[in-house]
């Protein structure tokens, strides 16, 4: 699993991330779905899909409080709409602030999709182990978290001396951010 951000959303992330502290952790919701029993032996032909995505967040005094959107499932192959395993769930994240420290929206946006995130995955994939452990599968190996620069392909010189961006390009070039998140499908 790969989160890649661009230069800016990296800067904005990393200042928000030296101005704040986890305060706590925690399990906000958890819906748990299982068919049948799913022995080690009978795992050929099944496919894991794991999905996450920023959700809510408040900005209080000296507090930032984000919540993170997690789906785990176990399909058989051409059975994606039916899953075997379904387990979704939302982590809460309450980060202190440092006092008189009112975060951007873009620090915000940045820090949510990728540091938010990668706090709260050890959570996620120690609780989808042992929940699927808990309904008789066996443990399924959720990979590693990873963040990534985006890779910005090299304007030749010709047309970086044609283009000069105004204070207006670059305000809404900033407005636009995006960030990818690859979803893993992976085969048992």
């Amino acid at each position: 699993m790969i989160i890649e951000q661009d230069r800016n959303q990296l800067q904005d992330a990393i200042y928000l991330h030296s101005r704040a502290e986890i305060k706590s952790l925690r399990l906000a919701r958890s819906r748990i779905e299982s068919q049948s029993i799913v022995r080690a032996s009978s795992t050929e032909g099944l496919s894991l899909e794991i999905d996450f995505k920023p959700a809510a967040f408040h900005v209080g005094p000296e507090i930032l409080t984000l919540d993170t959107d997690f789906k785990f499932a176990i399909a058989r192959e051409g059975q994606k709409d039916n899953p075997v395993v379904l387990i979704e769930c939302r982590f809460e994240g309450q980060y202190a602030l440092v006092p008189e420290y009112i975060p951007s929206e873009e620090q915000i946006e940045a820090f949510r999709t990728a540091n938010a995130v990668f706090n709260c995955w050890p959570f996620f994939r120690e609780y989808v182990q042992n929940t699927t452990v808990r309904l008789g599968f066996p443990p399924p190996p959720i990979p590693f978290l990873r963040m990534t620069q985006k890779q910005v392909a090299e304007t030749p010189a010709s047309e970086v001396a044609a283009v000069v961006p105004t204070t207006e390009a670059r305000t809404t070039r900033t407005k636009r951010k995006s960030v990818n998140v690859r979803t893993v499908t992976k085969r048992v």
